[in-house]
């Protein structure tokens, strides 16, 4: 029995030790593979009654240090959110240019600026007045460039938001195969860690693209959840994670948290299941703290857009100042037609103080023939579009003015050879609050730039950024909404009314909600902002209007904006000179040599002026110029420090992932010092199962 046993002893050993050079061979092959761990085989003493029989592989682990595995795949997320913001800020900054550059839009203009200077100094020049008009042009176009690039690169990251939510899944439906057969073999007593290895390796993509947190069972099943709790895969089944990319992006549209009344907004959610579009109860955009998906979100939802409302901002305060000046000017010879850019109706509200003249010139010598003086303040409590219309053709021969076919005011000279121009003098027309523009500027008779976003700059105000939308303005008072020749509609505030409550109440008075108008509280870089759409005018009996700075809405301004159709296809319309407001009849109401005009635009990009904060940038007093150098800077710092902190952070990986590899991957020479080991254990154990053969030989052969 003894000689037997021993042979199964040494058969038990063979065994053994075959399996375990196995385990070291595959070791050797896999040195190189991804994700492939070491291997270990587990020798357990084998025994009959108390006696020692032989030797069996117990289990064939695997050398992990879970912690460690986990801080790899956490960092590989935090990279991977890294490397996806630095991509979109490198491209911004190579789009914007460097601040050493010399095609930023700070040095456009810093040429335009010069062009208006010349100008000021020889108003008769044709080629300069060309200049003014070509640099505007190529600074317009720059703009509208810099927006649809921003856009573009907004739609790409919604994109890929899209088709990484589709690789979450696919990877989730993999781990889910994998856990049925890690439990199958674990129950089998088999060995699973090459199964392990491989849902290792699909839970690091899933890392990469978003963070999470798993649970393992004792079946030796894991679920997986977000960080916020959302179960994405449970021991059974998987989720679908998906995202529906945008038809489009623009400056106006935005993705729009859950709990907000304007939930869902244009832009989809990422969702953990079969979307929940009424009250996004499973939309995990907003709980997504790392990952590529991470570094996706903000450069949709946050770097391009405040770089976005930075240079719309940029567009709207140079298109206000400039636009100022050249409507209180006129050219030489005066224009026989000057066309409004802003869309208006003849039953549109209107409110003005002050004088504004209308003047008819002689186009050759510059020689008033005839002048109205409007009295804006005279048109009356109720007036309208259609009271200026009247007031002028009053005063004037003819009708000169009317409102065309596309709702645009027309000032038309009535003699050929004679001109049109305005002197804007006391005239202050009502815009929002306590912001006036000039009659002309109002109606945009005489614009150099526009940026017809909505047709009109009357059919959206929007306040600057706040901090909160649901926090308490201190404020009370009452609004009043104008659009049509009536005394208007009134809303009421209180102190303890915050920017919610006074958007539920506009959209709550019928008065108004008749009237297509409605107020909506939108994300605006950090903080949150109040927009009120459709034709009307707004005053305020208190503050709110000046403490939430209140004013046009700018959205898209930079996408939009062109010189004047009509200055851009003839530069013989730049205002150079002013009407002269006490010429009487027959004396020069406009010179040739006149620059004043010219002389207040080139003055624009040099004055200090308050600019509203908008994007990543503060409220601040600075000119046009060191403001476009602002935001240049801006994006120029920011896509430095995205570079040195992904620098730093894939440093730190590969330290942990060098330690990682060297607890868990496979290490040549160990392998080959074991395999002399196991090849001398394996051959002794033949060497025993080789004599004790000889012995029951012998021991047969004595017995014959």
């Amino acid at each position: 029995m003894s000689l037997t046993l021993a042979l199964k002893t040494a058969l038990s050993g063979i065994q053994a030790n075959q399996s375990a050079l196995q385990v070291t061979s595959n070791n050797i092959a896999n040195v190189n593979t991804v994700g492939f761990t070491r291997k270990s085989a587990e020798f357990e003493a084998r025994r009959l009654d108390l006696t020692g029989a032989g030797v069996n592989i117990a289990d064939i682990s695997r050398s992990v240090d879970e912690f460690l595995l986990r801080q790899v795949q956490e960092q590989q997320g935090s990279v991977a959110a890294l490397s996806a913001r630095e991509r979109f800020l490198s491209q911004i900054q190579g789009i914007f240019g460097t601040p050493s550059s010399d095609d930023t839009i700070a040095s456009g203009l810093t040429t335009l600026n010069n062009d208006f200077e010349t100008l000021a100094l020889t108003p008769e020049s044709e080629s300069a007045r060309f200049e003014v008009v070509n640099n505007a042009r190529k600074l317009t176009v720059q703009l509208n460039q810099l927006s649809d690039s921003l856009q573009t690169l907004r739609a790409e990251a919604d994109q890929s938001i899209s088709s990484a939510t589709a690789e979450i899944t696919n990877q989730l439906q993999f781990i889910s195969t994998l856990n049925a057969r890690i439990a199958e073999a674990q129950a089998r007593g088999q060995p699973t860690g090459e199964l392990r290895d491989q849902r290792d390796l699909a839970l690091a993509r899933v890392n990469e693209l978003v963070d999470i947190r798993t649970f393992e069972s004792g079946s030796g099943k894991i679920s997986i959840f977000t960080s916020s709790g959302q179960t994405l895969l449970s021991e059974g089944s998987a989720l679908t994670v998906s995202h529906t990319a945008a038809a489009q992006t623009d400056a106006s549209i935005a993705y729009v948290q859950p709990g907000d009344a304007n939930y869902p907004g244009p832009i989809a959610g990422i969702f953990a299941g079969t979307p929940d579009l009424v009250n996004g109860t499973n939309d995990i955009t907003t709980s997504i703290r790392d990952g590529e998906l991470k570094g996706l979100i903000d450069a949709r939802d946050t770097l391009l857009p405040n770089l976005q409302k930075e240079i719309d901002r940029l567009t709207a305060v140079l298109k206000t100042q400039i636009n100022t000046f050249h409507n209180q000017g006129t050219a030489f010879p005066p224009p026989a037609t000057l066309t409004g850019t802003q869309t208006i109706a003849a039953t549109d509200a209107f409110s003005g103080t002050g004088s504004v003249r209308v003047a008819v010139l002689n186009q050759t010598s510059g020689a008033v023939v005839e002048f109205v003086d409007i009295n804006l303040a005279g048109l009356g409590a109720t007036a309208t579009v259609n009271d200026v219309v009247n007031a002028i053709n009053a005063g004037l021969t003819g009708t000169p003015a009317s409102i065309n076919a596309t709702g645009n005011l027309v000032l038309q000279a009535q003699t050929v050879g004679q001109g049109i121009s305005i002197g804007e003098n006391t005239g202050a027309v009502t815009v929002v609050g306590g912001e006036t523009r000039g009659l002309s500027h109002y109606f945009g008779l005489n614009d150099f730039f526009q940026a017809n976003v909505r047709g009109s700059d009357y059919n959206s105000f929007a306040t600057a950024r706040q901090a909160s939308s649901t926090t308490a303005l201190g404020l009370a008072g009452t609004l009043t909404f104008r659009f049509d020749g009536t005394a208007g509609v009134t809303v009421n505030y209180a102190v303890g009314d915050s920017l919610e409550a006074i958007a539920a109440s506009i959209n709550g008075t019928a008065g108004l909600t008749a009237q297509n108008i409605t107020a909506t509280v939108s994300d605006d870089s950090g903080g949150r902002r109040l927009t009120i759409t459709d034709n009307f005018s707004i005053t305020d009996s208190s503050t709110l209007l000046s403490t939430t700075n209140m004013t046009v809405d700018e959205t898209s301004f930079a996408g939009a904006v062109t010189v004047v159709s009509a200055v851009a296809d003839n530069s013989d319309l730049v205002a150079r000179g002013q009407l002269n407001l006490t010429a009487a009849v027959g004396a020069t109401g406009v010179s040739v040599g006149d620059g004043n005009i010219a002389n207040s635009m080139a003055g624009v990009f040099g004055t200090d002026i308050s600019i509203v904060g908008s994007g990543g940038l503060s409220t601040v007093t600075t000119t046009v110029i060191r403001y476009a150098g602002q935001i240049v800077d801006l994006q120029a710092s920011l896509a430095g420090d995205a570079r040195t902190e992904l620098e730093f952070n894939e440093a730190f990986l590969e330290t942990i992932v060098f330690r990682q590899q060297s607890d868990s991957g496979v290490n040549i020479d160990e392998e080959l010092a074991g395999l002399i080991v196991l090849e001398n254990a394996f051959a002794a154990s033949s060497r025993v199962l080789s004599a004790v053969s000889q012995m029951l030989d012998d021991l047969l052969n004595s017995v014959r």
